[in-house]
């Protein structure tokens, strides 16, 4: 692997800041959807980021940043849920297909011991 670079934004404008985000995700190796989960993370990160550095909770946090942008706010709202429930899913997605790789490769004695988290209720 080879050392990160930084990359330079200075000087650019917004839409070539974008594009320029965009592209080091494709040429990254970076998914669609994965991608879309790296820039939704940027943006409530950025987002709250001042709040938390000034040692708020959570919940502190979002009252601020009601306070201030209630429409930023509203936008966090929004999209931190949809962030989660994908980060998520995708979890659930490599337990199972974990579990099968086992499964084929004759790890597990009995089916019965295999458990799969289906439901975020599950233990």
């Amino acid at each position: 692997m080879t050392e990160p670079r930084p990359l330079d934004l200075r000087g650019r404008d917004r839409n070539e800041a974008i594009e320029i985000v965009q592209r080091a995700l494709v040429d990254a190796g970076y998914e669609a959807g994965d991608r879309v989960d790296v820039l939704g993370g940027a943006f409530v990160s950025a987002a709250v980021r001042r709040y938390w550095a000034e040692g708020l909770s959570a919940a502190e946090a979002h009252e601020r940043l009601c306070a201030e942008d209630p429409e930023l706010a509203r936008a966090i709202e929004a999209i931190a849920p949809i962030l989660l429930d994908r980060v998520e899913a995708r979890g659930q997605r490599e337990a199972a297909v974990a579990a099968v790789e086992l499964l084929l490769a004759g790890g597990a004695p009995e089916r019965d011991q295999l458990r799969l988290p289906l439901s975020p209720d599950a233990p």
